[in-house]
Order: C-alpha cells, then structure tokens, then sequence
C-alpha cells in the first residue's frame, strides 16, 4: 500500500479554509507580508500535494473554501460597522435578556427588541446602569425597561481590535451608559426558555443552599452571570471553570443519561436518534445555543446517525461539520473566545489524547486514572496559546483537579438534570437535592485550595492572535494524524515553528 500523508476529509478541508480566509482578510491589512507569505506556502503546499497525488479536490476545495471565508468575512464585518439610525434617539425602550454584576457600583444588562423613539431596531444593547444605592434589585432577565438622559456609543469593528475582545457577539452595536433614576420600568416579558429556566431556578431553592443553587443553575444552563465572584474566582483559579458552563462535558452527560433510559424502553436506533436530536435542539434553545452546546449536539447526532447510514462515525468530520455551521451564523466567530476554547478542546483531545495514553499505559496506572489524566494533559496543552492570549495566563493545577473532581461533578450533576427535569412536574422532588450540598460544598473546597496552591497558575507572554492557529498546525503535524515519514513531519515541524517563532517576535 502507499503511503499517505493523511486522509481525506472534504468537511475539515472546507473548514479549516474558511477560517484561513476569515484569518487572512483580517491580518492582511496589518500584517500584510509575513500573511501574504504564510498564505503563498500554503497555496504552493496544495498545488504540490494535488500534483502528486494527482486529484485536483486537494487544490479546488480549500481555495474555494478560502475565498468563501474571506468574503463572509468581509460581509460580516461590513455589516457591523454601517450605520442603521441617522440621529441619536432620545428615548429607548429595551428587554433585558441577560443581567449581571459589572462591579459595586454598575450593572450590566443586554437587551433585546429595542425600540428607539418608538421605531424598532435590527440591533441589541449593552447596558451600564450605575446605581450606588441598590436602587436595580427587582430588575431582572424579562424586565422592559425605558431609558431616559442616556450616553449612546455606537459599537463598531476595527481592523485591529476585534480580536482583542474578550467575546463578540454581531447583534451588540450599541452600547449605552444610564442613570438608575432614568430608567423606567414598564413590564415583565419573559420568554419561554427563560419561565422553564427560571421555575427549575426557584425548584432547585427548595434543596440546595442559595450558592449551591447558584452553581447548580450555571451547570445547568451556562448562566453564570450571578454567580458569587469568590466561587467562580476559585473554580477559574483551579482550571474547572468549564464546570460552571455548559459544555461537551455537560452535553455527554445529559446524552448517556437519555440513552440509558431510551435502552431500558429498547428503542430502535433511528427513534433514539430522533428523540435525542429533539431533546438537544430543545437543551440547545434553553442554554441559547451557545457555542460548546451546539458543537456537542451536532457531533453527538454524528455519532448516532453514523451506523444508520452503515459509515464508521469521524469525530475530525463531525467537528468541522459543526464548525461550518457556526461559521456561516456568524462568520467572525473565529475570534471569540468560547467558539475557541470549545474547538481546541476537542481537537486537542483528538490528536493527542491517544499518544498520551500510550505513553502513561506503561506505567502500569489504573486505566481509569490513565484516561482521566490523558484527556487533561491533551486539553491543557491545546488550550496554552488560548489561555496566554485571552487571559495571560497557564493554569497547571487543572491537570490534577480535574481528574479528581470531574468524577465528582458527574455524580453530582446527574442528580442536578434528573431532579430539574421532574421538578417541573413536581416541584417538592427538590427537597432530596438537601444531602447534595455536602458534595457541592466539598467540590467548591477543593477548588478554592487546589485553586490558591504557589504553583497552580503562571503569567505568560503576550501573544499574537495568529500564533494560536500555527500552533495547532504545529500540534497537527506531530500528531498521529498526520502520517508524512518521520523526515516530512521533521522538516514541516522545524518549518512551522520558525513561522511560530516569527509571530512571537
């Protein structure tokens, strides 16, 4: 047989290359030769590979996928910045989907359906409310609010900041800072996603401690908006943090608990398939389809569909699949943060999860432990450039505090699903949560001393924004996946990392 330097997959091709195209439209304008040069190696690359291997898909599917890229880019980002009312309003009229603490003095809020002197908008708001008296206690997710002798800010992209945000969000162009004694409120309209989230909300009070519930919520949902700062500080310092957001962790769960109750009925596979991909879509709506919950839905209906269409499931196509989607939703969503931590994860785990494993196997460790450990070790090395771009900072005691309290959380949040789900029949089920506190308690303990240990985080270099796509190109070429001889992989490796190096400086 022939060697292969790797296997064709049309989905990773499409992509990989319209995140390139989105990479490229954005750094040609600052970065303009060391872009233009990564770009023509990368073009010459595919014209030798489709020459060699003599199938022109090799050079056809990325350039078309990058051209693609750059062009929704452009589309994207010129849609943000044009101009959608001609002259500031003098009253606004808006409904808070999402409240939360932005320091002692100040809530932010984010707003929907927004209405400017009356006449409805195609945009929402970040709202500032500055309050020293604690005047905002009854606002809530659901309030309509009037805003009165405000300050607008118009948000708009630049060239060389919108990487620097911590999220983006294509809806937030406006940004207003208001007075709590101009603020009016009319009513109370929440949606339907917001009454079930908040009636499992006031269930969950009835068994756990208003801190438990807290964190119960945000495990639940991703809403972690409220959550005391002290908790959340101490589960960030210990490298758990994902814990409190809804992610492939939380998605897993939820699946394995659906398909042992759908195999205790003996439901046919493609009836599994369907109920699960409805419970997901509906779990997806509830958490506001963020990032992970979406990739973990779109992979794990992958891996149902995959033996009914008799094809061996590929977590590389099922995760570029539901990166594809993501992208044409919103084509700058290569620069937020947790559309990167969600991706990287995954993919960190998919290319290095194995060679950790068979190096630790050997040490003769429980397997069990070997696994939990891999999957850490993979995840803390995928995510290093993220961690020291967003955050400056390498967290090294999450290697050890999730394989102890990963375990733990699962008991715990098994519970948490089940006992919600039937408390919005029977509310008074919550009460059995009472024992659990114990647990929450010792979990939040455990990462507040885990979490405030000498050596469990690092303050890095600043990074460049494009060192963290060459690295993974980097981790890709060393992993299993790519199969080059072991003097190809020498070579692009050497290569890859002067380009890397080149960024750095």
């Amino acid at each position: 047989m022939k060697s292969r330097w790797f296997n064709y997959r049309p989905l990773c091709f499409i992509f990989a290359f319209l995140l390139f195209g989105s990479l490229f439209a954005f750094y040609v304008f600052d970065y303009k030769i060391i872009t233009i040069v990564v770009t023509i190696l990368v073009a010459v690359l595919l014209l030798v590979v489709a020459i060699l291997k003599r199938k022109i898909k090799y050079l056809i599917v990325p350039v078309v996928s990058f051209f693609v890229g750059v062009g929704l880019y452009n589309l994207a980002f010129y849609n943000f910045n044009k101009v959608e009312v001609g002259e500031a309003p003098t009253t606004i009229q808006a409904r808070l989907y999402r409240v939360e603490k932005a320091d002692d003095s100040r809530m932010r809020a984010y707003a929907d359906s927004v209405l400017f002197d009356n006449n409805k908008i195609k945009t929402n708001l970040v709202i500032y409310i500055y309050d020293n008296k604690g005047l905002y206690d009854n606002i809530d997710i659901g309030s309509v609010l009037s805003f009165t002798d405000f300050k607008l800010y118009k948000s708009s992209l630049e060239t060389g900041d919108l990487p620097n945000a911590k999220y983006y969000d294509e809806n937030l162009r406006y940004t207003i800072s208001v007075n709590m004694n101009n603020v009016n409120y009319i009513k109370t309209d929440k949606t339907l996603a917001e009454i079930i989230k908040n009636r499992i909300k006031e269930n969950l009070s009835n068994g756990l401690s208003n801190e438990n519930v807290e964190y119960s919520y945000s495990s639940l949902f991703g809403d972690k908006d409220m959550l005391d700062d002290s908790l959340y500080n101490n589960f960030k310092l210990s490298g758990i943090a994902h814990l409190l957001a809804v992610s492939g962790l939380h998605v897993g769960i939820i699946v394995a608990i659906l398909n042992a109750i759908l195999s205790l009925f003996k439901t046919k596979p493609s009836i599994r398939l369907i109920l699960v991909a409805v419970f997901l879509f509906v779990y997806a709506f509830l958490c506001n389809f963020s990032v992970s919950v979406v990739r973990a839905s779109i992979m794990t209906i992958f891996a149902l569909l995959a033996p009914l269409v008799f094809r061996e499931y590929d977590n590389l196509s099922a995760l570029s699949f539901a990166g594809i989607i993501l992208f044409f939703v919103n084509p700058l969503i290569v620069f937020d943060v947790s559309f990167l931590l969600s991706f990287a994860c995954i993919l960190g785990i998919i290319m290095l999860y194995k060679p950790i494993e068979a190096v630790l196997i050997k040490t003769k460790i429980n397997k069990s432990i070997v696994d939990a450990f891999s999957i850490s070790l993979a995840t803390t090395i995928s995510l290093m450039f993220i961690m020291a771009y967003f955050f400056n900072n390498l967290n090294i005691i999450s290697l050890i505090a999730n394989v102890l309290l990963i375990p733990l959380f699962t008991f715990a949040f098994v519970i948490i699903f089940v006992l919600s789900l039937l408390s919005l029949i029977l509310p008074f089920i919550t009460y059995l949560l009472y024992p659990l506190n114990y647990l929450l308690n010792f979990i939040s303990l455990c990462a507040n001393l885990l979490g405030h240990l000498p050596i469990a985080n690092f303050a890095t270099m600043s990074i460049p924004f494009i060192s963290i796509f060459i690295y993974f190109v980097l981790i890709y070429i060393i992993s299993r996946l790519f199969t080059a001889k072991k003097r190809y992989k020498l070579i692009l490796s050497l290569l890859t990392v002067a380009i890397l190096v080149v960024t750095l400086i």
